[in-house]
């Protein structure tokens, strides 16, 4: 049938009338009518969505600029018609995953003299001294507020194409005060 319908509007669109068309395929005229009327209908099932497309990138475009922003302050800043949940899929489907961001100390400032006092040493050393430094991101990191369990995983706010990582707590550490250290 699809060969036929393409075939018939080609005739057509070559100026041939109903009756040639007719002779030449031998259908009725009835079926030529069809065939030029003919549209493909979308595949469309199930319910409608209630977000627009520009809803979506409004929403995926405030929590991309505001990562820390719920779906409920999402929902009730741009007034959207739409429950917290949708809220939440919509940014699931543009690969916005939420996370519980992990404790950090806060410097003070006795740390940013410290480290203000070390760049000023290092400010004039040669290229072949910095060469021979060789490993640099040996930190420790406290994590404050209340002792979280041994094996717990803390998770990280992440964002496209980074690399999902998960902190396990050591198990080997002797002394209970520093438990809840980690070694990145």
């Amino acid at each position: 049938m699809h060969l036929k319908r393409t075939l018939i509007k080609k005739l057509i669109g070559e100026g041939k009338t109903y009756k040639e068309v007719q002779k030449i395929i031998g259908c009725s005229a009835k079926m030529i009518s069809n065939a030029l009327k003919w549209r493909a209908k979308p595949e469309r099932r199930g319910r409608k969505r209630k977000t627009t497309i520009k809803m979506d990138r409004r929403i995926t475009r405030m929590a991309k600029a505001q990562p820390m922003i719920s779906s409920r302050m999402i929902k009730d800043s741009l007034e959207l018609p739409v429950s917290t949940v949708t809220v939440r899929r919509r940014l699931c489907e543009a690969n916005l995953f939420s996370r519980i961001p992990r404790k950090v100390p806060l410097l003070k400032k006795r740390h940013v003299q410290k480290r203000l006092q070390f760049a000023k040493e290092q400010i004039n050393w040669p290229k072949e001294k910095w060469r021979n430094i060789l490993w640099t991101d040996e930190s420790k990191i406290v994590l404050f507020g209340p002792r979280i369990p041994l094996g717990t995983k803390l998770y990280l706010t992440l964002y496209i194409n980074t690399a999902d990582l998960y902190f396990t707590k050591s198990k080997n550490f002797k002394n209970p005060e520093c438990a809840n250290d980690e070694f990145v």
